[in-house]
């Protein structure tokens, strides 16, 4: 029987590399997804191409009622889950001095309490396996975005809450993070030429980071069972970049 990978916000960029990466891997995915139907429906049929059992499941995984539509449909198909990829997520947010607390609960919650929603659903149908997050280089340490200030909190948090579920969920269970950099995906097609230059200008190797790159690395981490955890981050060496040229270095 194939091992099953749950996939949240999955329809596209990051989240629909993910899917078809564990149907090449061999796993059966649960692709979730909010508005896009047309796509999550393809990957369907991409991954059933594999040889392997997909289903796509309409729900919003950052709210509770949305999660319990989720994990009620996934219980209906499959017994027992053994991946979990929380990769929804919504970078979305006011400026700095507009905040409202409505604002701050929207960010924090899509960024960080989708996570902690769906991975208290998980655990209740996994014996063994792994829960991995989709965080970003901006929730790593000095990393924080100042125009995502809010996005930026949330993802470390994640960092920080995968770190305590690694703990607690131990030892059959995994955490771990994945931390992408500038990955091409469709949330880059509205970004000016220049700031998209900059941005990879601020890499070390000036290249875009390939949402597959951030899917293999998923596919890695759940394959091996010794790193729980961990955050590997995949940036194309904007990590090292900043850090060298902060004022300390200086």
């Amino acid at each position: 029987m194939s091992k099953v990978a749950v996939v949240t916000g999955a329809s596209k960029g990051i989240g629909a590399a993910t899917a078809v990466a564990f149907g090449k891997a061999g796993y059966d995915v649960v692709v979730n997804y909010l508005h896009d139907s047309p796509a999550a429906n393809e990957l369907v049929h991409q991954i059933e191409q594999m040889g392997q059992r997909a289903i796509a499941i309409q729900a919003h995984a950052f709210t509770e009622d949305g999660v319990k539509k989720l994990f009620g449909e996934i219980k209906s198909t499959f017994p027992k889950i053994d991946v979990l990829v929380n990769n929804a997520g919504d970078p979305n947010e006011p400026s700095f001095g507009e905040f409202t607390c409505d604002d701050i609960n929207k960010s924090l919650g899509a960024n960080f309490g989708a996570t902690v929603l769906c991975t208290q659903e998980a655990v209740k149908i996994m014996d063994e396996g792994s829960i991995l997050f989709t965080s970003s280089i901006y929730g790593l340490p000095f990393g924080g975005n100042p125009n995502l200030s809010l996005y930026s909190a949330g993802k470390a948090a994640m960092i920080n809450f995968a770190q305590t579920m690694a703990e607690k969920l131990a030892p059959k269970i995994r955490c771990n993070v994945v931390a992408p950099g500038t990955t091409k995906t469709l949330a880059w097609e509205g970004v000016s030429p220049e700031y998209a230059a900059k941005s990879l200008d601020m890499t070390l190797q000036k290249e875009w980071v390939a949402a597959e790159e951030i899917a293999n690395a998923f596919v890695f981490l759940a394959e091996t069972p010794h790193i729980t955890g961990q955050t590997i981050v995949i940036d194309a060496g904007w990590q090292k970049k900043i850090r060298d040229n902060s004022p300390a270095r200086h």
